[in-house]
């Protein structure tokens, strides 16, 4: 069980999870979503009925938080986004309370605290999972209406909840681990004799032990994902800087940090583009490149190097090197072709268009 070990279930539960686990863990051909939905929400029930005279099973207790946390992805791989959403609200409530929900700040103190055991801390990095894919969900739920929308040209769009609660949980995370880490930092340099520094470089050298980089990147990039697309590239940028500090720039020669580096370099090649800040647009991209190069038959290179082929275009274009620019937009065309992005092609046929020869 990824949620606890079996035996500190009661008999009845284990039976509902068993009978849940054989609906859902199986080939995606074969699943059914529902059944294990039900399945879980029972034993959850039964659990939170048991917790109300048996502390064990207390609503907070890892083994139900983990619980009520694979019901939240079983939601969401349903495509049920307001049961995903209120399944990850129910179990924030359970690990934080409202203040916490409200303030991640207190958390950071917890975290920091070596003596802390080990199921707390257990859930206070589940519930930080568990926001950021609050977040995510809210973000989906957002593109879902705007996308009903754009059938009705005449509707008047209000502004959007969903995208309100999604920037509110990114930045509830973004908190969290920016804190801990600078926490975490400084505590390192007084050890050295230093002194704390306002705002310490991010290395993977000095994060906290119980973060990993796949987990603060991934948050990082989505989030600055999120706010580039809300027009919100002040935001974005030092979001997507800070990752790349963690990949330390793919410097370390492996497929997985050199490609991921790449992508996040053609976001920051695309927001300086779209800021008009063509030197840096161009260094990100010839960057990236490079990297890019390097492996190409990972997907991650394969479509940092379409971004960052047509991002070039866009700077030679911007400066008149017509010539220089087409051979770019060309190379960004056939790659997309090859990849098999429609989007992306579009956009480089476009481009070459718009360029007399």
């Amino acid at each position: 069980m990824v949620f606890g070990a079996g035996r500190v279930y009661p008999s009845e539960v284990r039976a509902l999870l068993r009978e849940g686990g054989m609906a859902y863990l199986r080939p995606a051909d074969k699943q059914d979503l529902p059944k294990a939905a039900d399945c879980y929400a029972r034993a959850i029930g039964l659990l939170d009925r048991l917790g109300e005279s048996d502390p064990a099973h207390a609503r907070d207790a890892p083994h139900v938080t983990g619980l009520v946390a694979r019901l939240a992805k079983v939601y969401s791989e349903m495509g049920d986004l307001d049961g995903a959403i209120d399944t990850y609200r129910d179990l924030l409530q359970r690990i934080l309370g409202d203040a916490g929900m409200r303030d991640p700040k207190p958390l950071v103190a917890r975290l920091m605290d070596d003596a802390l055991p080990a199921g707390e801390r257990e859930n206070i990095l589940r519930a930080l999972g568990c926001a950021s894919m609050l977040a995510e969900t809210h973000e989906t739920r957002a593109a879902r209406a705007r996308r009903r929308g754009a059938a009705l040209p005449g509707l008047q769009r209000a502004p959007s909840a969903d995208a309100d609660e999604a920037s509110r949980w990114y930045q509830w995370c973004l908190q969290l681990v920016t804190l801990t880490y600078q926490n975490h930092a400084n505590h390192l340099l007084l050890a050295e004799g230093e002194r704390p520094a306002a705002t310490p470089s991010f290395d993977p050298a000095t994060l906290p032990r119980f973060f990993s980089v796949d987990i603060v990147t991934s948050l990082f990039y989505n989030a600055a994902a999120f706010f580039a697309g809300y027009g919100r590239s002040d935001l974005a940028a030092p979001l997507l800087q800070r990752a790349l500090d963690l990949l330390r720039r793919g410097a370390d020669g492996s497929e997985t940090s050199a490609c991921r580096a790449s992508v996040l370099m053609s976001h920051l090649a695309n927001a300086a583009v779209a800021a008009a800040n063509h030197p840096a647009a161009e260094q990100w991209a010839i960057d990236g490149l490079a990297l890019a190069k390097r492996f190409p038959r990972n997907a991650e290179c394969i479509d940092s190097f379409v971004a960052l082929t047509y991002d070039l275009g866009a700077v030679y274009e911007a400066a008149g090197r017509r010539d220089s620019a087409r051979v770019q937009y060309r190379v960004a065309l056939d790659a997309a072709r090859e990849l098999g992005d429609p989007a992306a092609a579009e956009l480089s046929a476009a481009a070459l268009a718009r360029i007399p020869r």
